[in-house]
């Protein structure tokens, strides 16, 4: 599993949804079967900005079959259901699913 922080370092939108494109495509080269994304939580403003894009922009990749799906951390619980129909939750390694991390996406490529 690859994993890219893209909200550490202060980057704009645009630069955050650049890494987000790049980030999958990397995954895909390696033959990763899942991305971790870390968006941070949106809790300082900016990175409220930049999860929200990213969100609208994986909603457009779905649809363009680009990825296979995504799931956020928060969301890994066995009873719920986008985590249930979540494609590799199985690749989601224990660590991370005791972490429910709300600042990251996974997302299957």
């Amino acid at each position: 599993m690859l994993t890219r922080d893209i909200h550490s370092n202060k980057e704009t939108v645009m630069v955050a949804l650049y890494d987000l494109k790049e980030s999958i495509m990397l995954a895909k080269k390696d033959k990763d079967k899942l991305l971790c994304l870390i968006v941070g939580y949106g809790s300082k403003g900016k990175n409220h900005k930049i999860k929200t894009a990213v969100i609208e922009e994986l909603n457009k990749y779905l649809e363009s079959k680009f990825i296979k799906g995504y799931v956020f951390g928060s969301d890994i619980d066995i009873f719920n259901p986008s985590y249930q129909k979540f494609p590799y939750r199985d690749k989601i390694p224990d660590n991370d699913k005791r972490m429910r991390n709300p600042g990251a996406i996974y997302i299957a490529v």
